[in-house]
């Protein structure tokens, strides 16, 4: 990116409101094709739409074109998501740090896809999609709002900082996520209790986890 002060805020606008703008049309058309109690217990509302509209094969077609999507989603994934027990483990923060630290002759960081491979199965094994997802939601949105938080300090206690891109209308883009995350967390916390507490104690317990590694490491 050459210029991130003016084509970030472009690429994250613009983006957004395709998506938006995507997903609101969606909707209207779901709602016009069938009701809300119908979409909420069904359990592929995109292929009960289409095949409301274009029979059988227009659903099979639907739920085709959502697999292809959830691969090409899975194949990003691959390219990212292993760099962070790669880049936790070259800085000796993570059990085996030096078997996941490595790359393979492709500069690739192989074990750590491996041992995401492993989990990932061990998740599917348990069958529960629909808790694990609620326990990721609610732990990205907790760090989320520290992230959020975090601009602030940053602009606060670093204001000399180079910055190549800067949030527009600071604080109150800040301050509305910051309010935004906070709903999201406090509505867990209200409606699913459980699974809040869940999600907090599998986060609480990377603490030791890092305090061993890191003390290791030094």
């Amino acid at each position: 990116m050459k210029n991130p002060g003016k084509d970030l805020p472009r690429a994250i606008v613009g983006g957004l409101s395709v998506v938006m703008a995507v997903y609101i049309v969606i909707n209207i058309a779901y709602l016009w094709v069938a009701p809300a109690s119908e979409l909420a217990s069904a359990t592929a509302p995109a292929a009960l739409v289409a095949q409301r509209i274009f029979g059988p094969v227009g659903g099979k077609l639907i739920t085709i074109g959502i697999l292809i999507s959830v691969f090409g989603a899975l194949n990003g994934y691959l390219l990212t998501g292993p760099r962070v027990p790669y880049t936790l483990a070259k800085q000796g923060t993570l059990p085996g740090s030096k078997t996941f630290a490595k790359l393979n002759k492709g500069n690739v960081p192989a074990n750590a896809i491996w041992l995401l491979a492993v989990l990932a199965s061990l998740y599917a094994l348990s069958g529960q999609f629909n808790l694990l997802t609620d326990l990721t939601v609610f732990t990205i949105w907790v760090f989320y709002v520290f992230t959020f938080v975090g601009v602030m300090k940053l602009r606060k206690d670093k204001p000399q900082l180079n910055r190549p891109y800067k949030v527009p209308l600071y604080p109150i883009i800040p301050l509305i996520a910051i309010t935004g995350g906070l709903i999201v967390i406090v509505n867990q916390l209200i409606t699913a209790t459980m699974i809040a507490l869940g999600g907090i104690i599998i986060t609480l317990i990377g603490i030791p986890v890092y305090a061993v590694t890191s003390k290791n490491s030094k």
